[in-house]
């Protein structure tokens, strides 16, 4: 089991969707909070380079792993936040 955390970017990002889908999207941090020793982590390129990706339906959360700490840094529609 890991702490999930949020970077004030992510609060923002979270803030700008729509309430059902934000709420998903909470759920699911805590859900990788919770089964953080059994997931296979999908590592991100480029700019990202030490990132990962969290798919929750067309929205993707950008996280980065530190011991059992998940930092969630940015959340968005999948064709926006990579940019």
């Amino acid at each position: 089991m890991a702490s999930v955390e949020w970077t004030p970017r992510a609060l923002q990002d979270l803030e700008k969707i729509d309430r059902i889908t934000a709420e998903r999207i909470a759920a699911k941090a805590m859900w990788l909070g919770e089964n953080f020793a059994h997931i296979v982590h999908e590592g991100l390129h480029h700019d990202f380079g030490s990132s990962y990706k969290l798919r929750i339906g067309d929205y993707r959360a950008v996280y980065s792993i530190d011991g059992n700490v998940v930092t969630i840094q940015k959340v968005g529609h999948r064709r926006d936040v990579y940019k």
